[in-house]
């Protein structure tokens, strides 16, 4: 007797099955973003300690911390955030405190501020997360450089040979940090949804090469952005578009890296030829409708100083944990349970492919 043909297998990438061996009751959906927050939020309780990340990434921006803080309720700054999705989320990825405690602002990237951060997605943000903020009182630009406990502005006529190097080595160190602090995040978070140890050393050792590669080359495109900003101010304006087509096409990558141990230019490419598939499109749409709609409500809160500080704080952590551990189960199942991905014993990729 001949077996029946098995049926066409018509699902599209995103909506497969789950990577955890447990059973699906998202498959099929055509909606890969709620699919993907279901499961996290089934699983939240074993992924909880990963909060401790996005909760100190907060609270080292000391700058944003005083300047929302000292808001106190006097007025009420609305930011509206259209986050795609970033290896580092947390509350500062919806809010950008007002320095005057009054206004609205609009953007479309990432957060930069923490190591980290996705800088492909920062041109948008505001002039002072480019580079140049503009003229100053002397017709000037200022190039600033944001650490993770505050911002430093250095006019360009003072950006000698030996204000270069630091910014340099300023840089190095930031990117070598970031790099560190996602490979266990992510790595912690991709291994725990495959139900592994964590083993927060061997993914410092599998990831972190090509997360800080990938940081460098970040900084190196909004360094460019900088350089055209000083040629002509009005390449600032063609910045924020370019940011969210460089953010929207490749951040899948620092994922990629991840879940799929993929080589350096590789990751790259997959996501480039990802970027224009729909269920890759549709979960970046609901990332940043979702992360819209929370930076209304957590702006609001900010403004209220110093609890409303507090309370935006405590509910933007859990908010960037199921989101960025979303994208990370998403990606698991837009490039399959594969063999070659690393797991523990088994040797990280290498090169540029």
């Amino acid at each position: 007797m001949v077996p029946d043909d098995p049926p066409p297998d018509d699902s599209e990438p995103g909506s497969g099955p789950r990577l955890d061996g447990g059973p699906d009751r998202f498959a099929g959906t055509p909606r890969p973003f709620t699919r993907h927050v279901s499961r996290i939020v089934d699983r939240f309780d074993s992924l909880l300690p990963f909060a401790l990340v996005p909760f100190v990434t907060t609270l080292i921006d000391l700058e944003r911390v005083e300047r929302a803080t000292a808001m106190g309720g006097r007025a009420v700054s609305i930011t509206l955030e259209f986050a795609l999705p970033s290896p580092l989320l947390d509350l500062w990825s919806f809010v950008d405190p007002s320095t005057s405690g009054s206004g609205s602002g609009f953007s479309g990237g990432g957060s930069a501020h923490v190591p980290g951060g996705d800088p492909f997605g920062t041109p948008a943000r505001s002039p002072e997360r480019v580079g140049p903020t503009g003229p100053t009182t002397s017709s000037t630009f200022d190039v600033t450089v944001e650490t993770p406990t505050d911002t430093v502005a250095i006019p360009v006529e003072a950006l000698t040979a030996s204000v270069l190097v630091w910014i340099a080595l300023v840089l190095l160190l930031y990117a070598a940090l970031g790099a560190v602090l996602q490979a266990v995040y992510l790595g912690g978070l991709d291994r725990r949804l495959r139900d592994e140890p964590v083993a927060a050393v061997e993914c410092v050792i599998a990831y972190a090469p090509r997360l800080f590669l990938y940081d460098l080359t970040a900084f190196a495109a909004v360094l460019l952005v900088v350089t055209f900003a000083v040629v002509s101010p009005a390449m600032v304006v063609l910045a924020i578009p370019a940011g969210l087509l460089l953010g929207y096409l490749f951040y899948a990558v620092p994922f990629l890296f991840v879940v799929d141990d993929a080589p350096f230019l590789e990751a790259f490419r997959r996501s480039y030829r990802l970027a224009f598939t729909g269920p890759y499109v549709r979960f970046a749409l609901a990332h940043a409708l979702v992360s819209a709609a929370a930076s209304l409500v957590l702006s609001v809160l900010v403004s209220g100083g110093a609890s409303g500080f507090i309370l935006g704080l405590l509910l933007a952590v859990p908010l960037s944990l199921v989101l960025t551990a979303a994208t990370v189960s998403f990606v698991q199942d837009l490039t399959g349970d594969r063999p070659g991905s690393v797991r523990s014993g088994s040797a990280p990729a290498s090169g540029l492919r």
